[in-house]
Order: structure tokens, then sequence, then C-alpha cells
């Protein structure tokens, strides 16, 4: 029998070689060429020159056979038993190592392709394009012919055919379906995987494009949640096997690191889009409002608010009604950056609405608070709110009059004696109509006002204590004689100590205002 080398099987001819070295016997391999297989095994059958012949093979195919002849030396006929067990564990052994190693070689081969497919879609920048890619490789890899991935809506828990391979959308039924009446996707998301063949499995086969005689269907998800469902379909019928399962399944898992780096760039352009925004809606409430060192008017203002994110719900502006009357409003929404945003920008805007309307009606506290409360009420929801002082200094008539809103009781420093304003009435926002009241106190030289947000209050110190009111009245006693900048300075400077290693978890206002006449 002429023997015909191939290269991949050198090693079993060395090892008959070895073989026949060692016990006498000797041992052939011939491999089996395609069509041949039945020829060489009756040859090997009936030829009484081979005593012994096994097939070898790799688990898929018949790689050839293995076979005794007998000796030349006939003093080693007695050993014929041994050397046909021997011979036998020969075969068995090269088989499964050509077993191993087809197993090694298709598994290297699958690793190889989902690296560069991997490779390949990191590098698409288009979506589209690198789904195509993934479907593309997962019939590669399975043999199946056609392939599509449905997205899922996780609000209308619905899926959507985005992206197929092979087939067109319309060929491929039920492109739109809800998940509750496709129990193939459902039991995909419970169970690792589903197989479907139309002649086993004839309730499940009208989610098969006509002609296919079998699908399979793989979930597609994440740690942070599900995607979709994979399917793969073939107009054979094929007894598909786990490792069809396990390969959709890798694909499936790209697909989801794809789609989260997808939503991730999405989220990051979302956010930069939204800082920017932020941005320039900061800039419309600039932190510091209240300086102004008009000459004309005796009294001096200084303000300092910090907001925890890039915009907050505090509130601080002067507005000049006249040459000697000023107007300002001190308030604080509820709630903190967009949300409380929104609800300061809506009274401040009607603030402003209100002080450029006839000088009368702005100077009237109680109208002022009433309109805005109005205002606010039908124009927020029912668990926004907002607190505010609404006051008027007068300093040619040297009176200060105010209304204050649920706000935090500022203090008024008078000839050197500290005392809180009183309030008149509920938040803004509560309650559709309020009787609020109005203060009215003179006004003498070196007097103070001294107003904060809660934030300033309620600042937590690493011990888990409150600023508290008595914060800023320890600062008032020694500086009396300071200027309106110097007693902010020193109330936020004594804040910040008391906040090192502590919570800084809301938005700060705080406004010191001093009746003296400004000094160059």
């Amino acid at each position: 029998m002429e023997q015909t080398l191939t290269k991949p099987l050198e090693w079993i001819h060395s090892t008959c070689d070895q073989f026949t070295e060692i016990t006498g016997w000797p041992m052939r391999f011939t491999p089996a060429k395609p069509g041949e297989r039945k020829s060489l095994e009756a040859e090997l059958c009936q030829s009484e020159k081979y005593c012994w012949y096994e097939s070898i093979s790799d688990g898929k195919r018949c790689l050839g056979y293995l076979y005794l002849t007998l000796p030349e030396e006939s003093a080693n006929d007695h050993l014929f038993v041994t050397a046909i067990k021997f011979a036998e564990l020969v075969g068995g052994l090269i088989s499964r190592i050509e077993t191993m190693s087809s197993s090694l070689e298709v598994k290297s081969k699958e690793v190889t392709t989902l690296m560069d497919v991997g490779l390949s879609v990191t590098r698409q920048e288009g979506l589209q394009d690198a789904l195509q890619k993934l479907l593309e490789a997962a019939l590669q890899l399975t043999g199946l012919r056609s392939a599509g991935f449905f997205l899922l809506n996780s609000e209308s828990n619905q899926l959507s055919l985005r992206v197929q391979y092979s087939l067109s959308p319309f060929e491929i039924p039920f492109h739109r379906r809800k998940l509750s009446e496709s129990p193939p996707d459902l039991e995909a998301f419970s169970e690792e995987g589903v197989m479907i063949n139309r002649q086993e499995s004839p309730h499940l086969s009208r989610w098969l494009p006509e002609g296919c005689l079998t699908g399979i269907c793989v979930s597609v998800q994440s740690d942070s949640g599900p995607f979709g469902t994979l399917w793969a379909f073939d107009r054979r019928a094929r007894h598909l096997k786990d490792r069809d399962i396990h390969v959709l399944k890798s694909i499936g898992a790209q697909v989801s690191t794809i789609l989260e780096r997808a939503v991730l760039i999405k989220e990051s352009q979302n956010q930069i889009r939204l800082k920017k925004e932020l941005k320039v809606i900061s800039e419309s409430f600039p932190a510091e409002l209240a300086h102004d060192s008009s000459h004309d008017r005796a009294f001096q203002a200084a303000v300092q608010t910090i907001s925890h994110h890039e915009v907050g719900g505090d509130l601080c502006e002067f507005v000049t009604l006249a040459p000697h009357i000023t107007c300002f409003a001190l308030g604080d929404a509820s709630g903190d950056s967009i949300p409380a945003a929104v609800v300061m920008a809506s009274v401040r805007g009607a603030l402003r609405t209100l002080t450029e309307g006839p000088i009368e009606q702005a100077k009237d506290t109680r109208f002022v608070i009433g309109r805005i409360n109005t205002s606010l009420y039908h124009t927020s929801l029912p668990h926004q709110f907002m607190s505010m002082v609404y006051g008027v200094i007068d300093t040619q008539n040297r009176t200060f009059t105010y209304t204050n809103a649920g706000h935090p009781a500022p203090f008024w420093v008078h000839k050197g004696k500290i005392t809180s304003l009183i309030s008149h009435g509920m938040l803004l926002g509560v309650a559709e109509k309020n009787d609020y009241d109005y203060s009215v106190i003179p006004i003498c030289t070196n007097d103070m006002v001294v107003g904060f947000s809660d934030g300033i209050s309620e600042a937590m110190s690493s011990e888990r204590k409150m600023f508290r009111s008595d914060g800023i009245m320890k600062v008032l006693a020694n500086h009396t004689e300071d200027t309106a900048e110097e007693v902010m300075q020193g109330i936020w400077t004594k804040l910040q100590k008391h906040l090192e290693g502590g919570n800084d978890g809301d938005d700060r206002t705080l406004m010191v205002i001093k009746f003296a006449h400004n000094v160059d």
C-alpha cells in the first residue's frame, strides 16, 4: 500500500517508527483522502498481510488508518496479543491528541476572529457599521446564514430590529415586537439561549424568516441592564450545539460593549453641552450682585454667594428705584441645582417686572411679596417654593422697610445691639394668597442688616455641629465699627474654618448692609 505523507500528520509516522523499533511489530499510518475511505478500509480488512487496523479521527472526520503487519521474525509471534493491545492504546492516544488539537485550532481561530472583530469594531466610527461587522463575525463562526439584532426600549418594553445581515428587514418577522408577546426573546433573557427548529418546535416557527428551518436567539445585556436580543438563522435543518450559543453570547457581549460605549459618548456629549449651557446660565446670575460703590448711596453692601452645583437657587439682588431709594431681594429656592435655579429664575423675573413698574408699588413690600407669591404658586410644582426677604432702603427718610416670607430672620445691628428681624408670613408658592405684613425700622449711622440663607446657618462641621446664627453673632459683636466688606469677610472666614473637613453640600449666600457713607 502506497503511503501518502501529510505534513500535519508527520508526528504520527514518527510515532509508528518508534512503536516498530520498540516492539518489533511494523506499524504504519496511511492518511485517508476524501472519497477513498471505504476502499482503504476494505483493503485493510481483506488483505492477509494486515493483522490489525484502526481509524484515526480528530473528532470530526477520519484522518486515516493505523495498521500492523506481521513481523519478519516469527520469534515475535508470541507477542501478538500484547502488540495488539499496545497498538490499540497508541491508536486511542493519537485520536485523542488529534481531537484536542483540532478543538484547540478551532477555538484559536474563534478567539483570533473575535479579537480581529473587536479591533475592527473599535476602529469603526459608525455604530451601524460596527454592528454589521459583529453580525458578519457571528455567521462566520457558527456557519449560520443570516442574523439580526433587536434593540430593547426599556420604557415601552418593545424590541425593534436595528441591524441585520444577509436578510432585508422585512424578511425577518415581527421586526417590531412587544417583549411580553415574544416567548423566544423572553426566554433568552432568563436562559443561556433559545434554539428553534421549525419541524421540532412548530409553535415557535413563526419567529423564523420564511424558508428558514433553524434559528437561535441569545440575550444581549451588560451589568447596566438588557440591550436586546441577537438572532441567527439558517435555511438548513441544523442541530445546533452549546458551542453555537457560546459563540453568539461572545458576539452579544461585544455588541453590548459598543452600545455602552455609544451611550457613554452620547452622555459625555450631553454633559459637555449641559455644562456649557449651565455656564451661560450661571453667568447670568453673577456670584456677587451687590457690590456698588456709588457715592450717592448712604450705605455699603457686600455679598458673597456660592452654589454647590453649577447653578443654584439662592437669590441676592439690589435694584435702584430712585436716587435715594434701593430695594433688594434675598431668597432661597427649595431643592438644589437646576430645579432650584428654575424657581429662583422665575422669582427673579417677577421681581424685575414689579420693580420696573410704578415706584409706589415697588416700594410696597407687602404688594411685591404678595404678587410674587401668586405668580410662583401658578407657575411652579406643588413641592417647589421659595423663602425671601424683600426690603426697601430709603436713605433720604432714613428708613428700612421689609417683608419676610419664611426666610431665616436677618440680624439688625442697631447702636451696637444685635436683634433678629421678625418674619411676616409663610414661604412663597405654598398657597395662592397670603396676607403678608411688613415692618419699618429707622436707619442710624453704623447700623447693619445681615441676611443669610440656611446654607450658612445650617453648615455642618466634621463634628456634626451646625454653624447656626450664633456663629454670625459672634463676629458681629466684634466688628460693629468695620465696613460691610470687612464684616462679610469676617463671617465668611469663620464659616470656612467651621467647615474644615465637614459637609459642603448646600448653596450659601451672605449679605451685609451697613448704613454709612462709602469712603474712597
